[in-house]
């Protein structure tokens, strides 16, 4: 059987946020397991190569355990999900084709329950999770290897994160009030009286309104997206959870996709594709409404994918789904070690 080259690296979930690094889970009622830390020993793991219909197939479900995702079945046992904070794979069972990102990747053979797992072609794993964990396959294992660099983003430190100073809707620190208002003022004085090509005049004063006006719109955007979104605080967080009419639950792509429907925005449904929608913002330059986006640690998983996201709601807060570390629509604060080292990038889509 060929082998499959080593893929690119990632890192295991941090002791005590999220979900762990080696295969020991425990089933929750709503049927997701959560793969919690215990005595993993230095170096690699491994997962078997399994004969199947006269082909070679590998546990996913275990490897990813190994890695730090989570797994769950759907309701009716006919799909199976692997993801971070929300669903990243989904396999239905006796189909070669999975789902990676929202988009189809087909497989060289269906996919078959295996014990209360599932388990897919050894040759498809690389084309899956090529990019997602340093491992290798070949015809009896998957050797999966842990990140040389990986550091407790608790322990770590980052760069702090910022609200806009232009931004309206928020409202400075007691003490940064008044120099804001002076830096404002002393602004708004220079384009009142500066003209395109150096002139003076009342059409700049009239583009800085302008400006200005839009500027304040934008932020009563962002505003109203905070109240809906306070509203569903403590409704409990379920991965891959279905629509919310239905299930009464979030994950955490979900809950955003919800909000920002109610404004007229049709985000898709998994985080790491929501990432791809609107422009960049400065960690430095935040404003209400703004979704930041986290990558789960972890020993072995990359530090570079997608697998939580938040909303910004200033003062350095986001409000978001999540299981940890409260369970359920939650207000954290970001301004601490873990979410500054776990931050990938902000997009603003207002």
């Amino acid at each position: 059987m060929r082998k499959l080259g080593a893929c690119l690296a990632l890192v295991a979930l941090t002791t005590g946020l999220l979900a762990g690094c080696s295969w020991s889970s425990a089933e929750n009622g709503d049927g997701t397991e959560r793969h919690g830390p215990s005595a993993l020993q230095v170096g690699q793991s491994t997962v078997p190569v399994i004969e199947l219909d006269g082909s070679a197939y590998v546990d996913i479900g275990k490897m990813a355990g190994l890695i730090g995702f989570q797994t769950a079945w759907s309701a009716d046992n006919s799909t199976y999900r692997i993801g971070d904070h929300d669903v990243i794979w989904s396999f239905q069972v006796d189909s070669a084709t999975a789902v990676k990102e929202e988009q189809q990747v087909q497989m060289d053979g269906p996919a078959r329950k295996h014990e209360a797992s599932l388990a897919i072609p050894s040759s498809a794993v690389k084309r899956l999770f090529g990019d997602e964990a340093v491992f290798t396959v070949d015809e009896t294992q998957v050797a999966i290897f842990p990140a040389p660099d990986y550091a407790d983003p608790a322990q770590a430190g980052g760069e702090d994160f910022g609200d806009d100073p232009l931004d309206p809707a928020v409202q400075p620190a007691e003490g940064a009030q008044e120099a804001n208002r002076a830096q404002q003022a002393g602004k708004q004085g220079a384009e009142k009286t500066r003209e395109p090509g150096g002139g003076t005049g009342p059409t700049a004063g009239l583009q800085a309104s302008q400006a200005e006006d839009g500027l304040k719109m934008l932020a009563a955007e962002g505003q109203e997206v905070v109240a809906s979104a306070k509203k569903f605080l403590g409704v409990p967080y379920e991965f891959g959870a279905d629509p919310y009419a239905q299930s009464k639950r979030f994950d955490c792509s979900s809950f955003v996709r919800n909000i920002f429907r109610r404004y007229g925005l049709e985000m898709p449904r998994t985080a790491r594709a929501q990432a791809k929608k609107g422009e960049y913002v400065s960690r430095s330059e935040l404003r209400v409404g703004d979704l930041l986006y986290f990558y789960v640690p972890g020993r072995f998983k990359s530090d570079q994918k997608v697998g939580h996201v938040g909303i910004y709601m200033g003062n350095r807060r986001m409000i978001h789904a999540s299981p940890l570390p409260e369970d359920g629509v939650q207000v954290t604060d970001i301004d601490k070690a873990y979410w500054k080292k776990t931050f990938l990038y902000a997009k603003r889509v207002l």
